[in-house]
């Protein structure tokens, strides 16, 4: 336990589009939003980069802002060629969160 309304978890990122770079932030009943400017972590060499996002309830872009907040974490600078080799793994761990996840 980190706290009472803290949890992380590590997931790999779905894409909106099959050939795209767009993430897919699509989520149950609703959707997630960035907000504000990517923050670089690391000094003084950039490592990675935090994301604020927001939760919207409803589908967009008619969706009801909620109290909920996520940061985003990824690396930064990360040769992706490596992505396509492992891609049948990603996509069987995602297919396994998306049967234990929980509906909001």
């Amino acid at each position: 336990m980190y706290g009472e309304k803290e949890w992380y978890f590590f997931t790999p990122r779905d894409r909106k589009y099959p050939n795209g770079s767009r993430p897919n932030r699509a989520a149950g009943r609703g959707y997630w939003k960035a907000t504000g400017a990517d923050k670089p972590i690391g000094q003084p060499k950039t490592v990675g980069i935090k994301k604020a996002l927001v939760f919207y309830a409803g589908k967009a872009p008619k969706g009801e802002k909620t109290n909920w907040i996520m940061h985003e974490y990824r690396l930064a600078d990360v040769d992706r060629s490596a992505r396509k080799k492992n891609s049948l793994r990603v996509r069987s761990v995602i297919s396994a969160i998306r049967r234990d996840s929980f509906d909001i």
